[in-house]
Protein backbone atom coordinates (compact mmCIF):
# COMPACT_ATOMS: atom_id res chain seq x y z
CA UNK A 1 0.00 0.00 0.00
CA UNK A 2 1.50 3.37 -1.20
CA UNK A 3 1.45 6.55 1.46
CA UNK A 4 0.26 9.46 -0.48
CA UNK A 5 1.75 12.19 0.74
CA UNK A 6 0.34 16.02 0.75
CA UNK A 7 0.82 17.67 -3.00
CA UNK A 8 3.13 20.86 -2.37
CA UNK A 9 1.86 23.84 -3.78
CA UNK A 10 3.38 24.12 -7.49
CA UNK A 11 2.67 20.81 -8.33
CA UNK A 12 -1.03 21.55 -7.52
CA UNK A 13 -0.78 24.45 -9.30
CA UNK A 14 0.24 22.59 -12.25
CA UNK A 15 -2.15 19.75 -12.01
CA UNK A 16 -5.15 22.63 -11.41
CA UNK A 17 -3.72 24.39 -14.96
CA UNK A 18 -3.41 21.49 -16.87
CA UNK A 19 -6.84 20.30 -15.83
CA UNK A 20 -8.42 23.55 -16.89
CA UNK A 21 -6.59 23.44 -20.01
CA UNK A 22 -7.42 20.07 -21.11
CA UNK A 23 -10.81 21.15 -20.03
CA UNK A 24 -10.58 23.76 -22.82
CA UNK A 25 -9.54 21.71 -25.54
CA UNK A 26 -11.96 19.40 -25.01
CA UNK A 27 -14.77 22.58 -25.99
CA UNK A 28 -12.51 22.71 -28.94
CA UNK A 29 -10.88 25.83 -27.47
CA UNK A 30 -7.46 26.87 -26.98
CA UNK A 31 -6.03 29.75 -24.51
CA UNK A 32 -4.41 32.39 -26.12
CA UNK A 33 -0.26 32.61 -25.41
CA UNK A 34 -0.62 35.85 -23.15
CA UNK A 35 -2.89 33.80 -21.03
CA UNK A 36 -0.71 30.59 -20.80
CA UNK A 37 1.84 32.99 -19.89
CA UNK A 38 -0.08 34.04 -17.06
CA UNK A 39 -1.21 30.29 -16.25
CA UNK A 40 1.97 29.75 -16.18
CA UNK A 41 3.46 32.67 -13.54
CA UNK A 42 0.55 31.39 -11.69
CA UNK A 43 1.78 28.26 -11.66
CA UNK A 44 5.63 29.50 -10.26
CA UNK A 45 3.55 31.14 -7.67
CA UNK A 46 4.15 35.15 -9.45
CA UNK A 47 0.70 35.65 -9.16
CA UNK A 48 -2.32 34.16 -7.19
CA UNK A 49 -5.54 32.62 -8.48
CA UNK A 50 -7.31 36.17 -7.85
CA UNK A 51 -4.49 37.83 -9.94
CA UNK A 52 -5.07 35.65 -12.96
CA UNK A 53 -8.74 35.67 -12.56
CA UNK A 54 -8.35 39.41 -12.76
CA UNK A 55 -5.81 39.55 -15.71
CA UNK A 56 -8.11 36.75 -17.99
CA UNK A 57 -10.99 38.90 -17.47
CA UNK A 58 -9.26 42.15 -17.97
CA UNK A 59 -8.00 40.66 -20.99
CA UNK A 60 -11.33 39.81 -22.74
CA UNK A 61 -12.97 42.73 -20.89
CA UNK A 62 -15.06 40.53 -18.99
CA UNK A 63 -16.77 42.19 -15.91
Amino acid sequence: MAIRRPLDERTRRERAIRAARTTSELEGARSTEATRADQDAYVRGEIDIAQLGARVRARYNLA
